[in-house]
C-alpha cells in the first residue's frame, strides 16, 4: 500500500508539472557535460594535467589508499566516466503512441519525457493513472537492464585495458 501511495503521489506531482508545460518544448532538460578525450592514454579524462602537481599527488594518494598503481586508478576513473556517459546516453521508451515515457538510464532519471495524447486522456483518470504506473515501472526495468549492460561493458573495457598493461588475464 505504501508503494502505491508513493506512486500516486509521484504521478500527481508529474501531472502538475505536465499540466503547466504539457505542450512546451521540454519540461525536463537533460544535463550535458563536456568530456575531454585523450587519444593515447588509458586514463582519458582521468589523467591529471602535467602542470597540476596537486591533482597528481591527490590521485597518487587515492590510488595508494586503494592498493592500486596510479595507472590502475586512472583506468578505473576513466572506465567509470565512460559508464556514466553510456548511462546518460540511454534513451528508453515504454508505452504506446497514446501514453509514452522516455527516460535515460539514471536512477532517478535526469531525462524524463511523458507524453499523453488526447486519446490517452480519453481513457479516464483512473485508467490513465494505472497505465502510467505500469509504463513507468516498465521504463524503470529497462533502465535497470541498461545500467547493468553499461556496467558489463565497463568491466570488459577494464579487462581489455589491464591485458594491455600486463595485468591479470
Amino acid at each position: 500500500i505504501l508503494t502505491m501511495k508513493t506512486s500516486i503521489q509521484t504521478l500527481v506531482t508529474l501531472a502538475s508539472l505536465l499540466s503547466a508545460s504539457a505542450f512546451s518544448p521540454s519540461a525536463f532538460v537533460p544535463k550535458t557535460a563536456l568530456t575531454q578525450r585523450n587519444m593515447f592514454s588509458g586514463a582519458g579524462a582521468a589523467a591529471p594535467k602535467e602542470d597540476d602537481e596537486g591533482k597528481l599527488a591527490e590521485m597518487e594518494q587515492m590510488a595508494k589508499a586503494m592498493g592500486m598503481s596510479i595507472d590502475e586508478y586512472q583506468l578505473g576513473m576513466n572506465a567509470r566516466m565512460r559508464m556514466e556517459e553510456d548511462i546518460n546516453g540511454l534513451r528508453l521508451t515504454a508505452g504506446d503512441e497514446n501514453v509514452k515515457v522516455e527516460r535515460d538510464g539514471n536512477s532517478p532519471p535526469q531525462h524524463l519525457v511523458i507524453t499523453v495524447t488526447e486519446e490517452g486522456k480519453s481513457i479516464g483518470k483512473e485508467a490513465l493513472e494505472t497505465k502510467l504506473v505500469e509504463i513507468l515501472k516498465d521504463a524503470s526495468e529497462q533502465s535497470k537492464k541498461g545500467r547493468e549492460a553499461a556496467q558489463g561493458k565497463m568491466m570488459q573495457y577494464i579487462g581489455e585495458q589491464m591485458k594491455g598493461m600486463g595485468g591479470p588475464q
